[in-house]
Parts: structure tokens; sequence; C-alpha cells
């Protein structure tokens, strides 16, 4: 678990005192100064600016970006069923020089109890679903008020690379998984997608259809994350293959190329 975390989603278990490689924690982006200094630093890197013309796709990327620890929480359950702290004293990130983050937490548990029962294992996904709708709603806001980009686009793009990433474990993707394992993981998908009003990982997407496409299915983002106007020239970011300002065409010769 913790290679496949580290690896796939840049997240790391461990002790969680002082250790310089982390500087931050979630809880200091809701501090005005500190979350002021993370979100400014992150700007420069990205070949952005605050309080200019890239504000809103500050916050937008910082919303892509922190999606990749909530993939490595929501891994950890499905895959190994184990419980990754989501408090925000405990998650610790790093600025990667490029606007990325890397992530550090602790582990809540590593046997969840009642894995086994389909009545146990819904409590554990709505206690866990709602601590993260908890903790991103809380730092969506935050950042918005910095950055004004939409909390709505940010929870859309969260949404989408969690769909997406239950498409990539029913694949295997991180390794060969267990007939017993698959079917745990088809039926946590089916919870934490389950349509509500309140639950914001159930927005509907479109997948990508063209008659020349036979790869694995592919959903297409509401929104765009602007990371278009990150860079230039031979070092600009492009359009990203889920991105709805992208023609059917433009996408296919995209993924063909990959």
């Amino acid at each position: 678990m913790t290679d496949t975390l580290r690896n796939f989603f840049v997240t790391s278990i461990g002790d969680m005192r002082e250790d310089s490689l982390y500087p931050f924690y979630a809880k200091d982006l809701l501090d005005e100064e500190k979350r002021m200094l993370i979100l400014h630093e992150q700007a420069i890197q990205q070949g952005l600016k605050l309080r200019g013309k890239g504000d809103i796709a500050v916050g937008t990327l910082f919303a892509k970006r922190y999606s990749v620890f909530v993939m490595a929480v929501i891994s950890a359950f499905s895959l190994y069923d184990a419980r990754l702290s989501i408090v925000d004293e405990m998650v610790r990130f790093e600025l990667n020089g490029s606007g990325g983050m890397r992530y550090k937490t602790i582990l809540e548990s590593a046997s969840l109890q009642g894995s086994e029962d389909p009545d146990l294992r819904r409590i554990e996904i709505d206690i866990l679903k709602d601590g993260l709708k908890q903790h991103l709603d809380q730092l969506f806001q935050s950042v918005s008020e910095v950055t004004e980009a939409s909390p709505k686009v940010m929870w859309s793009l969260v949404a989408h690379n969690v769909q997406q990433l239950y498409v990539r474990l029913m694949r295997g993707q991180w390794g060969r998984l267990t007939e017993r394992r698959l079917n745990r993981i088809e039926q946590d998908r089916d919870l934490w997608l389950e349509p509500s009003e309140t639950n914001p990982f159930a927005i509907q997407l479109q997948p990508f259809e063209h008659s020349k496409w036979k790869g694995p299915l592919l959903y297409i983002r509401r929104y765009c994350c602007l990371a278009y106007q990150v860079g230039d020239g031979d070092h600009s970011h492009g359009y990203c293959n889920s991105c709805p300002k992208l023609t059917p065409d433009m996408r296919l010769n995209n993924l063909l190329q990959q």
C-alpha cells in the first residue's frame, strides 16, 4: 500500500513529527497569511500571478492537484481496506517546484472492521465521504476567497478524477486483483458515486465516444481546469485529454499519440 500511494499518488504515510520535507499543513490554507504565502508560491511555480489574470487558474489547479490526495485516500480504502487521516492538522504537503504537491498523512486504521459486511462498508464510506466533503468544502472556500475560482468548478474537477480513478481501479491498473477485491471496488464505486443532491462526487459526466477510439473509458470534464495557461512556448501545458474545450478529433489525436 505504501508503495502504491507514494508512486501513483505522491502520498506518504508516516510519523507526523517535525518534517522539513512537508512544511505545510492543510490547516495552513485556512490561515489568511499562510494561505497567501502558499498560493503565491504555487502561482510562481506555474508561471502564473496572483492578483492578476492567472488568479482563477491558480484556484482551479489547486483543486485538481489536491484531488491527487483525495484519490490516495479513496484508493487506500478500496484497495487495502485502510483509512488515512484527513484531519486538517494531520495532512501535510510540500510544493514540488512546478506547482504540484506531495502529501503526507497518518494511517488511522490498517484493517477496517466489517469490510466484508456491505452494511458496515456503507457506514464506513459514508463517514469517509462526509469527512472529505467537510475537509474540501472549507479548503475550496478559503482558496476561492483569494483566487475567485468557483468552489463548484473545483468540486467538479475532484469528482471527475474520483470517477476516473474507479475506472482505473476496475481495470486493475495498480496490480492484479482478485475477483473478491474487484467486486468490493465495484461496490465501493457505487456507494461513492451514489446519485444524491448532497453527494458532490456523483456529478454526471459525459464519456468520450469516437468511432476510432477503442481504448479505456474516458470521462470528459465539465469545466476546463485552465492548465493551458501554465507556461508558454515549448513549456506550455496545452489542453488535458479530458478537457471540454477539445473537439472529438483533437481528443482522439492526443490519445493516440500517447
